[in-house]
């Protein structure tokens, strides 16, 4: 019985100690508990969204202020950004062209605004994983009186985010006095005819007086190819040909540019659209001549539908066609293009709208059964364009047959 009651009062010993083991342990943590730092926690905080601009925006600078301008932009969208009438574009840096594009204009010595669009790799997952937190690149831009303004911009998954529209807004007088007071350099653009620089910047102003040259494909930088233009890739706008030496060369950017600013003074003078094709018709104006082996054409395409229509790659497209004694065609030659400059953006035409272009191309030598035509074709119907004629033809309004 004895050693009975023994046993009964060790186990009880036993609970006792692990009672009070567990009861220790407790304070412990409790202990532990209240030696942690305030607000203490073990979720991972995501770091806050950075401030930047988005949708339609006003930038105002003040004379002594070389600020830095911060915006969404979105894989998918495009940025226009406008500076005053008073001042010009002299410089763009690019930071990296691969993330941020800047739009070659061929009208660059004239323009007050650049266009930026995403680069091949801005919509990378390394790049989106930073989205609205930390910029992906910058562009700097300085003006002719010597404004400097940098533009981050930061990867937004969304349209609805990103910077589609910046106006800066600035007095180029006060921005003038403000660097002279700093001994800083002013009017960039009244110096002597510089050499050509490399491709980290592009110089975008000549200085006064002195015309801005076309530029062959072999001297052009790859920063500086024109996207909404064509090259022809050889030596024809470097130099003219045996026998032609004594000919002067017209520039071709500037004649089509202004081929493109009479007509958008004068839509009266476009008379007949051709046929509707899924949506779109062209009118065309008579050729141009521009020198002995240059012309340029001039046409505007209608979007009759509601919903936008995305022009495929290429588009518009200049070709010849040959006809048999029926009118039936039976080949198809390409015409080469030089310059290329438009209205539209980004090779959408929106509902309801009218885009203009003008093409300078090679001057064609045609025969009697021979056609110069221009194509239109959006990315759903690429195999049915939109025609029009653009020789003699095309002054009775360039009907599609």
């Amino acid at each position: 019985m004895l050693y009975g009651k023994q046993k009964v009062m060790a186990v009880l010993a036993l609970l006792a100690l692990a009672v009070s083991a567990g009861a220790q342990a407790r304070k412990r943590d409790v202990r532990r508990a209240e030696e942690k730092p305030a607000g203490a926690t073990h979720a991972v905080e995501q770091p806050p969204a950075a401030s930047y601009l988005s949708g339609e925006a006003n930038v105002a600078v003040s004379g002594n202020q070389n600020p830095v301008v911060k915006l969404g932009l979105s894989p998918n969208g495009a940025t226009i950004i406008e500076f005053p009438a008073s001042d010009k574009l002299f410089n763009i840096i690019p930071g990296n062209s691969n993330l941020v594009t800047v739009e070659e204009s061929p009208t660059k010595e004239t323009d007050r605004f650049i266009i930026v669009r995403p680069g091949d790799g801005f919509s990378s997952p390394a790049t989106m994983a930073q989205a609205r937190r930390t910029p992906a690149t910058s562009v700097i831009v300085q003006m002719t009186s010597g404004l400097v303004l940098t533009f981050l911009f930061y990867p937004v998954p969304q349209l609805a985010e990103q910077a589609h529209r910046v106006v800066v807004t600035y007095d180029r007088n006060e921005v003038i006095a403000a660097r002279r007071a700093s001994g800083l350099a002013v009017n960039l653009d009244s110096g002597v005819e510089e050499k050509q620089r490399g491709t980290a910047s592009l110089r975008v102003a000549p200085p006064n007086g002195v015309a801005a040259p076309v530029a062959s494909a072999e001297a052009q930088s790859p920063e500086e190819s024109v996207p909404n233009s064509r090259h022809s890739g050889d030596a024809d706008l470097k130099s003219p040909p045996p026998g032609e030496s004594r000919l002067k060369r017209v520039d071709l950017g500037n004649a089509a540019s202004a081929a493109l600013a009479q007509a958008l003074n004068n839509p009266d003078s476009f008379k007949k659209y051709g046929d509707d094709s899924h949506g779109l018709s062209i009118s065309a104006l008579p050729v141009r001549e521009l020198d002995s082996r240059a012309q340029v054409a001039v046409f505007k395409v209608r979007n009759n539908r509601k919903a936008g229509a995305r022009l495929a790659p290429g588009q518009p497209e200049l070709y010849i066609e040959t006809v048999n004694d029926q009118g039936k065609p039976v080949n198809v030659e390409a015409v080469k293009t030089y310059v290329r400059h438009t209205t539209a953006l980004g090779d959408l035409i929106p509902g309801k709208a009218v885009e203009y272009y003008a093409v300078a191309y090679e001057a064609p030598i045609l025969g009697a059964r021979q056609r110069l035509r221009v194509a239109v074709a959006m990315t759903t119907a690429a195999d049915e364009p939109a025609i029009a004629l653009l020789n003699s033809e095309a002054r009775k309004g360039g009907s599609k047959k």
